[in-house]
């Protein structure tokens, strides 16, 4: 999610402007202040990442730049004790730019009983292959616990880490976010529905949904008005908007 230019420094700076408002938005969703995003650097050296709390009592923003050991190369802070998340899923998946981890209560919930998140609403469609679950109850500490859990994720865009939190992934920083909070949200309609008797979804129903999000997409002027964006998705315009009017909202447990 870098700007048009080629200058470096203006897409770092682009990208760390993308980091901060993902971080706010993803907080003030989750009710999570120990959470981080990350985003590939566009130099190949490593990530930089925002965490969503200050680094002190100035209150400076928490945004780092490491290499793919975990060594700081840059920034304010420290590289999160959790790094090798970033980096072992970021080495393995090229087509990934960005990585986002909260510890989003309901998605935690429904790890516990070994429920999968699914395709159950329309904007659930991106995790119709299901969502796996980690089954260590763990902080992602090192290199190998990192791979292990890139392994996981596979070529999805989510995992859950059982008892602890979520990991989720995309092509941008939006994306990343969107797709944490998404997976919130999925999370709690899960659960709701099951407490009122549902079994989950049948894979016609799945197949229902995809194809009417698939014909929606390529319906005409969808192009034109993505474009109109900036490539940027109608939610983040949406937060980034609420953002700039100085609207606060939380819809997470805290």
């Amino acid at each position: 999610m870098s700007s048009d230019s080629n200058d470096p420094v203006e897409d770092i700076a682009t990208l760390e402007g993308d980091l901060k408002l993902a971080s706010t938005i993803l907080e003030w969703e989750s009710g999570d202040i120990f959470g981080h995003i990350g985003v590939r650097l566009p130099s190949g050296e490593g990530v930089a990442c925002k965490m969503f709390r200050p680094a002190g009592s100035d209150d400076q923003d928490w945004l780092v730049h490491f290499d793919y050991s975990g060594k700081k190369l840059r920034g304010v802070g420290t590289p999160p004790m959790e790094y090798a998340m970033y980096t072992e899923i970021l080495k393995r998946r090229p087509d990934l730019q960005a990585v986002a981890h909260t510890h989003s209560p309901t998605c935690v919930a429904l790890s516990l009983a070994d429920v999968p998140i699914e395709c159950v609403h329309m904007q659930s469609h991106k995790f119709s292959g299901g969502v796996p679950i980690y089954p260590r109850p763990i902080h992602i500490k090192d290199a190998a616990e990192g791979a292990e859990l890139a392994r996981m994720l596979a070529d999805g865009k989510a995992v859950v880490i059982k008892g602890h939190g979520i990991v989720t992934a995309g092509k941008n920083i939006d994306e990343a976010c969107m797709n944490a909070l998404y997976l919130e949200r999925t999370a709690k309609i899960i659960g709701l529905a099951k407490s009122l008797g549902f079994a989950g979804p049948s894979p016609e129903f799945v197949k229902e949904i995809i194809e009417s999000g698939r014909r929606m997409s390529s319906m005409p002027n969808s192009g034109a008005r993505n474009a109109a964006r900036g490539g940027h998705s109608n939610e983040w315009m949406f937060y980034k908007h609420r953002l700039a009017r100085g609207e606060k909202w939380n819809r997470g447990w805290s």
